[in-house]
C-alpha cells in the first residue's frame, strides 16, 4: 500500500527518531567507552560500529515483534537494565579517577565493561585456585584486548534497555497505516537513522581520543571529563533519574 502524506511524515519521523535515539546519553557513554579503549583509530571505528550493529539487531527484533504480533518488552526490563548500565558507568569513572591519580598523564583509558569482566574473571580464578589448591597447576589470569564479540554483546545489552513506548507506538501506527510490511519498513528506517548517528559519534570519539593519543595533556583532560561525565550519568541511571538528562535534538 503506497504511503500517503501522513505516512510520509511518519516515515520521516521514524528516521529522525532513529537519529536522535542514536545520540542518547547512554550511547555516547558506551561508544566513548569502547572506541576510547582501543589502540588505534581504525580499531576504535570498527569496534564502535560493531557495538552499533549489536544495538540495531535488538531494535530490529523488538520492532518487528511489535509490528507483527504486538509483543512489547515489559516495563521491568528497563528497571533492571538501567541500574546495570549505571553501575558500569560508575565503575569506569572510579577506575579513571584512580588511574589518573596513580599514573597521571601516562594512564590509558580502559573500557568499563572490560574492567567489570576482568574483575569477575579474577574473582572466578581466585576461588577456582582456592578450591583446587591441591592441584599442582593453577589457573593463570591473562588480560586480553577488547573483542568484537564483546562489543556486539554490549550493544545487545544496551539495546534491550533501549526500547521505549513511543518507538513501539510509532511502529504499530505505521503498521496500521500500511500493514505489516510498511511497519517493517519503518523499523528499518528507524534503525538506519540510529546507525548513522552512532557512526558519526564513533568517528568523532575515535579521532578525539586517538588522534591526540600522544598528547598527554589532552589525554589527561579528556580522561578527567570522561570520568566526571560517566560518574554523574551513572548515578542518574542507577537511581532511575534518567529523565533529568537533557533530551538531545528536542526529542
Amino acid at each position: 500500500m503506497p504511503l500517503n502524506f501522513s505516512g510520509s511524515i511518519l516515515l520521516l519521523s521514524s528516521f529522525l527518531l532513529g537519529l536522535r535515539h542514536g545520540i542518547d546519553w547512554d550511547h555516547i557513554a558506551a561508544i566513548s567507552d569502547i572506541s576510547g579503549s582501543c589502540d588505534s583509530r581504525r580499531q576504535g571505528i570498527i569496534f564502535g560500529s560493531v557495538y552499533a550493529l549489536g544495538h540495531a539487531a535488538v531494535i530490529i527484533i523488538i520492532g518487528l515483534l511489535s509490528v507483527m504480533i504486538g509483543i512489547n518488552l515489559p516495563s521491568w526490563v528497563d528497571r533492571i537494565m538501567e541500574p546495570i548500565v549505571g553501575l558500569t558507568l560508575i565503575l569506569l569513572s572510579i577506575w579513571l579517577f584512580v588511574s589518573i591519580y596513580l599514573h597521571g598523564r601516562n594512564f590509558k583509558i580502559k573500557s568499563r565493561w572490560m574492567i567489570l569482566f576482568t574483575f569477575l574473571r579474577k574473582i572466578y580464578i581466585y576461588f577456582h585456585n582456592k578450591i583446587n589448591h591441591h592441584h599442582k597447576k593453577e589457573m593463570v589470569f591473562y588480560d586480553y584486548p577488547y573483542g568484537l564479540g564483546m562489543a556486539f554483546l554490549i550493544g545487545i545489552i544496551h539495546g534491550i534497555g533501549a526500547e521505549t513506548p513511543s518507538q513501539v507506538l510509532l511502529f504499530i501506527t505505521a503498521a496500521g497505516i500500511g500493514g505489516e510490511l510498511i511497519g517493517a519498513v519503518f523499523v528499518t528506517v528507524f534503525v538506519f537513522g540510529l546507525l548513522i548517528s552512532n557512526s558519526v559519534i564513533t568517528l568523532v570519539i575515535s579521532y578525539g581520543y586517538l588522534n591526540k593519543n600522544n598528547n598527554s595533556n589532552f589525554r589527561l583532560v579528556l580522561g578527567t571529563l570522561t570520568a566526571v561525565f560517566s560518574f554523574f550519568i551513572g548515578i542518574l541511571f542507577l537511581f532511575g533519574k534518567v529523565f533529568y538528562l537533557p533530551v538531545l535534538l528536542g526529542g
